[in-house]
């Protein structure tokens, strides 16, 4: 049976990825190239020449993302595709083999993209939501940073010298400020959604999740699709490893995507108890099909199907399996966040605090290095790099 494994999930969202993460670097950069020009003006003069930029910013903004994201509604169709391809691979050799059976009935119809269609276009109405407010957002970061840096300015100054912030300030004190200002935007400025919670999330961690879990709801919608067009609704749940907890206890279980439970006999004659789906977690974010769940169902065609017999992995390995994944995506993201503070200081003209930050990448990398060492795991570079 077709696998979309979680490294399948992934990889399958690192081109949309990728054009995000190209896209922030791009933003942020130009932002700083912004706030690093001119002279030492006296500090309501500097405020004033910065704010007069921000429609040329906003333009240029614009722009930036337009071209970074241009190629996403394909990529997105291709994850789609390539997603629904996977999960049936396998199973209408398996259904064909029921027809000729006559465990079921040839459909007349296939509606497996419909279900791609609707999917596809769920997922870029919510990036075309997600540019927006990026947009939004960048223009923000750039006010915010401005003012910022006018009041860190005007922090350095003698209290005495500051009637109406007027007088000159030295470069030093320009670049102690930009530095404190950058510092921020950098840790609270640009994101592409704010979550009910209140959580702001970065463009290219909040459009990753979307694509995984769009694609793997690409699989799951396009077997369920399948298995309507031939009149079947019981599956077997697959199994992994690094289950969540949520999603362990139903691992290579039977379940219906009708409403009520009851037997069925295997190809084998062994029979089986299922129940109906809603009776897990299924339809939590962090449930069976759920946000970031590796699982999917495995059809079963009374009397003709035998059931998967994979050994599901014990639960104090799947726990620690799970734990080293999210914690080498954690290592990933302060490499590539210490990479991206070390250009943005550089583009700003704050080489000092560039080669202070390039410190901080050496030493997360050593983190990394050693994390690999000790779990065994494989290390992605890419995932680790500023585009």
């Amino acid at each position: 049976m077709a696998r979309l494994t979680k490294e399948f999930a992934i990889r399958l969202s690192e081109p949309v990825e990728d054009a995000y993460l190209e896209c922030i670097d791009r933003l942020i950069i130009n932002i700083c190239k912004h706030l690093g020009t001119g002279e030492a003006y006296r500090t309501a003069d500097w405020e004033l020449q910065k704010l007069s930029e921000l429609g040329q910013l906003t333009e240029e903004n614009a722009k930036i993302i337009n071209e970074a994201v241009k190629s996403v509604p394909q990529e997105v169709r291709d994850a789609l595709e390539e997603a629904s391809a996977e999960s049936l691979k396998d199973i209408e050799a398996m259904l064909k083999d029921a027809v000729e059976k006559g465990a079921v009935e040839k459909p007349m119809s296939n509606s497996v993209q419909q279900e791609l269609d609707r999917l596809q276009q769920q997922a870029l109405d919510k990036i075309n939501v997600t540019n927006t407010t990026m947009l939004e957002s960048s223009r923000n970061a750039y006010q915010n940073a401005v003012q910022n840096t006018v009041f860190h300015m005007n922090a350095g100054l003698d209290i005495s010298n500051q009637i109406g912030a007027v007088i000159a300030v030295s470069t030093e004190t320009r670049n102690t400020a930009l530095k404190k200002a950058i510092s921020q935007l950098l840790n609270n400025g640009i994101y592409g959604l704010v979550d009910r919670a209140g959580r702001r999330w970065s463009p290219e961690a909040y459009v990753s999740t979307l694509i995984r879990t769009t694609s793997h709801n690409a699989s799951i919608d396009s077997i369920r699709a399948r298995q309507n067009d031939y009149g079947s609704q019981i599956f077997q749940i697959s199994s992994h490893a690094g289950a969540r907890p949520l999603c362990y206890p139903y691992q290579g279980k039977f379940y219906t995507w009708g409403d009520e439970g009851g037997t069925f006999t295997d190809g084998n004659g062994v029979e089986h108890t299922y129940l109906p789906i809603t009776s897990t977690s299924y339809g939590q974010a962090a449930g069976i099909f759920g946000i970031n769940c590796g699982h999917y169902p495995l059809p079963q065609i009374p009397g003709v199907t035998i059931p998967s017999d994979e050994e599901i992995q014990p639960k104090e390995a799947n726990t620690k399996e799970y734990r080293e994944s999210q914690q080498q995506r954690y290592l990933e993201r302060r490499i590539r966040e210490s990479k991206r503070s070390e250009a943005a200081y550089r583009e700003a003209g704050l080489f000092d605090a560039a080669d202070e930050m390039k410190k901080v990448v050496a030493d997360r990398q050593a983190d990394m290095r050693a994390f690999i060492k000790k779990t065994g795991r494989k290390r992605r570079y890419d995932r680790e790099n500023v585009r």
